[in-house]
């Protein structure tokens, strides 16, 4: 069957411009809903140098808070040993939060004029680290304590340490004695009648004496 002419296009045929314009129409279409399917995607944001310029930057005063503190001072670290570091506590809302190196080191000095060298930086362990820690934590040591044996001996007066005295007053088995809770009072004082007996003892003939004996 011959199809009809009608301006050169036979009938049921498409047009070149009618063709183009019902394409148009179509991405259009396709365009619009494919943009709203995906709406709520947001663009990338090209950042060069992140340390000029982020996004958001609410998440630093996290950390800026975290590090605050009201007031900072420096002192003779000693908990266990006798290294005697110089660090820094950092005090908020009159707690202390942390201790850190000071870093001046080079700084110490003696009665002689001697000081130490900036190699010795830094000078602080995880004993004085985890001060704080000790000083607050649940099972931190609220009251003196004093070995009983100890106790008794102080007691006593103080009498000379012998064998016999030694194994009374558990001088050789000190973990196996108890400790008993006193007061600041008579801690203080038995801390201080213990010294001036131990000078006594070892002063003068009779305490080089002993000494020697000793080794």
């Amino acid at each position: 069957m011959s199809a009809k002419k009608t301006g050169g296009v036979k009938r049921g045929q498409v047009t070149r411009r009618e063709f183009l314009k019902k394409a148009g129409i179509g991405g259009a279409a396709a365009a619009f809903f494919s943009s709203q399917a995906y709406a709520f995607l947001k663009p990338i944001v090209g950042v060069d140098n992140p340390l000029e310029l982020y996004p958001a930057r609410d998440w630093e005063k996290v950390y800026r808070d975290q590090y605050r503190y009201d007031s900072s001072f420096t002192f003779v670290c000693s908990p266990n040993d006798t290294h005697a570091c110089r660090v820094r506590a950092f005090v908020r809302n009159g707690i202390l939060t942390r201790t850190e190196q000071n870093y001046d080191v080079q700084r110490y000095g003696d009665l002689y004029g001697n000081k130490a060298s900036p190699n010795w930086n830094p000078r602080m362990c995880p004993k004085g680290f985890t001060l704080a820690q000790r000083m607050y934590g649940p099972n931190r040591l609220k009251d003196p304590l004093v070995r009983k044996g100890w106790r008794e001996w102080a007691r006593d007066g103080f009498p000379y340490l012998t064998a016999e005295l030694k194994t009374k007053y558990k001088f050789d088995s000190r973990g196996t004695d108890e400790l008993q809770v006193v007061s600041w009072d008579e801690a203080f004082d038995l801390a201080a009648s213990g010294m001036i007996a131990i000078a006594k003892q070892y002063s003068g003939d009779e305490g080089m004496r002993r000494l020697k004996e000793e080794g």
